[in-house]
């Protein structure tokens, strides 16, 4: 077991490895070849598969290459995408949490999220960020 880990220590050297493109490609691999495994027409699970097999042999030719700057480049093209996704996603359940106890309004100045305690009448908010204010009435 040791001879084959060094071996592959060794084949990995110089290699990009694995990052969150890398990750996302194998989740979403993963939930498609799971989906194609429903009942549905025998075209659309073939399809659902290629697919699926597709983006994991892409993975794994990412994680195995040699170009680094490129996949770096393509890593760096992700993030904002996967950073505005998991951000709604986490924001949607903030307010799904603090629902009885705060509320989430936007500046209107800078549109950054501010979360402001459900207490009832007229309140002046300020926005941490770029120390607007504005007037908000909860009922």
């Amino acid at each position: 077991m040791r001879n084959f880990m060094y071996k592959m220590s060794m084949f990995m050297q110089g290699r990009y490895g694995a990052d969150e493109l890398n990750f996302a490609l194998i989740v979403i691999s993963v939930i498609l070849a799971l989906v194609s495994r429903f009942w549905m027409p025998w075209y659309v699970k073939l399809v659902l598969s290629i697919i699926s097999f597709a983006l994991l042999a892409f993975a794994i030719f990412r994680t195995v290459s040699t170009n680094i700057p490129q996949r770096t480049k393509e890593n760096n093209f992700f993030k904002p995408a996967i950073k505005a996704v998991t951000g709604f996603f986490k924001l949607n359940y903030k307010r799904l949490r603090d629902g009885k106890t705060h509320r989430y309004y936007k500046c209107p100045n800078c549109k950054a999220q501010l979360r402001v305690p459900n207490v009832k009448g007229e309140h002046t908010i300020r926005c941490p960020k770029c120390k607007y204010q504005f007037n908000k009435k909860i009922r």
